[in-house]
């Protein structure tokens, strides 16, 4: 491949943390992907397809289709059947995590949060202490 085209080939990739399922011959698992081109990514998971292998990748904003191209212990490299838009999947995943985040953090969640702890630390200390008195008196 000439310097040209892996010039140009590098300036279409985006650099992205996504999650999308995998699905292939044995099902459906969850991978992240790493590198996101138009015709093409990068993806990672514990057992990656194998190689020649025609998958699906589906993630929150679409699904898309390919065939494994190559394989290097948990990483593997798609070559898309179709040009995919890069920004509208990246896009998606902004416009999901901004609209998870809480719109009013108020006196009252931090005041809700702080109750819940000493709940959870009152009930932590009376199963200590249960553990105790019957190892002590009933077991002994």
């Amino acid at each position: 491949m000439n310097a040209v085209a892996q010039s140009s080939r590098r300036e279409q990739r985006a650099n992205v943390i996504l999650t999308a399922a995998v699905v292939d011959s044995r099902g459906s698992r969850q991978a992240r992907i790493s590198d996101l081109s138009p015709r093409g990514l990068l993806g990672n998971m514990d057992s990656p397809p194998q190689r020649g292998e025609f998958i699906d990748i589906r993630f929150p904003a679409g699904e898309v289709a390919g065939q494994v191209r190559w394989v290097n212990g948990r990483q593997f490299g798609v070559r898309l059947r179709e040009r995919i838009d890069v920004d509208s999947i990246v896009s998606h995943r902004r416009k999901k995590r901004a609209a998870a985040k809480p719109l009013d953090t108020g006196e009252d969640e931090e005041m809700s949060l702080k109750g819940t702890l000493i709940a959870y630390s009152v009930l932590g200390v009376t199963a200590l202490s249960t553990a105790y008195l019957i190892v002590t008196y009933i077991i002994l």
